[in-house]
């Protein structure tokens, strides 16, 4: 496997961020005053945000923390869209999301590498 961690003394710091009808921004401003290394985003549906997490999920893409969306549904895909912001989790939940990310981040933090192990994983 690429991700071999058995030298790795401590994964990186990801965060998972609850998403909700008019979710507040300042939870991404933590995120990043604590240098998450990443944040998984666990939304509604298809993992889609809101217009303040948008926002949030942008400040922290410019700030270089990897967002991830993922579907707190219980099954289905999280769709690659345009129109949303951060990579996606395909059909990984927000928890399985988030040991793929930390894995992940030992490795590249390119988002695009990154998005093909959410594809394949």
């Amino acid at each position: 496997s690429v991700f071999d961690v058995r030298n790795i003394k401590k994964l990186p710091n990801v965060v998972i961020i609850y998403g909700y009808q008019d979710d507040p921004e300042y939870m991404y401003d933590a995120a990043i005053a604590h240098h998450a290394d990443g944040i998984i985003y666990a939304g509604t549906g298809a993992g889609s945000v809101s217009v303040r997490s948008d926002a949030g999920i942008k400040k922290a893409e410019k700030a270089g923390i990897i967002v991830v969306r993922a579907s707190r549904t219980g099954n289905g895909v999280v769709p690659l869209d345009k129109g949303q912001p951060g990579l996606v989790s395909d059909s990984l939940n927000p928890a399985k999301a988030r040991v793929l990310l930390m894995t992940a981040l030992t490795q590249t933090r390119n988002p695009e590498l990154i998005q093909s192990y959410f594809s394949t994983y």
